[in-house]
């Protein structure tokens, strides 16, 4: 899971170019710290480490304090990425369907290996939506250079006009 937040917080930070996107960009960066110290406290105070469990948990077993350390990192999610995410909504289906997959793990219905193989699917297309939202940003960034570019030449141009 801690790869899955890291992941998800990552394809939210990509570089775009202008003072906006620059603030938008530290936001980010801010939210990511704040979500791997809460990420730590959730795994200190609920004594679940997805890598350990990894390695020891069969493919329809949670770990002790799994639930709680999910629902610990979806608040962090929820309180620290959210807000600053260009998409929250693909965010909140994320953790929804991660829910959903966490209880079909403990029902038996699918394994930890296929939760995690669709997590993994989620992720690409939040990458691919955050991708799209940054070249986006950058095309009306660039237009809007080039808009002022030709407002200040034709200024320049006219300015002689002026006196």
């Amino acid at each position: 899971m801690s790869a899955i937040v890291l992941a998800l917080m990552m394809s939210a930070c990509g570089a775009v170019s202008g003072s906006r996107d620059i603030a938008e960009n530290w936001e980010m960066a801010k939210a990511r710290r704040q979500l791997d110290a809460h990420m730590a406290d959730c795994t200190e105070r609920y004594g679940y480490s997805p890598e350990a469990a990894a390695a020891t948990l069969g493919p329809h077993v949670l770990g002790a304090g799994e639930r709680e350390w999910r629902g610990c990192v979806y608040e962090a999610i929820e309180k620290y990425l959210l807000p600053r995410a260009p998409n929250p909504e693909l965010y909140r289906r994320a953790i929804t369907e991660d829910r959903e997959l966490t209880e079909a793990v403990a029902g038996g219905t699918i394994t930890r290996k296929q939760r995690e193989d669709r997590i993994r699917s989620m992720l690409e297309e939040i990458e691919r939506s955050e991708e799209a939202n940054r070249a986006k940003l950058e095309a009306q960034t660039l237009n809007r250079l080039e808009m002022e570019m030709r407002q200040d030449m034709m200024r320049r141009s006219l300015s002689p006009l002026l006196r």
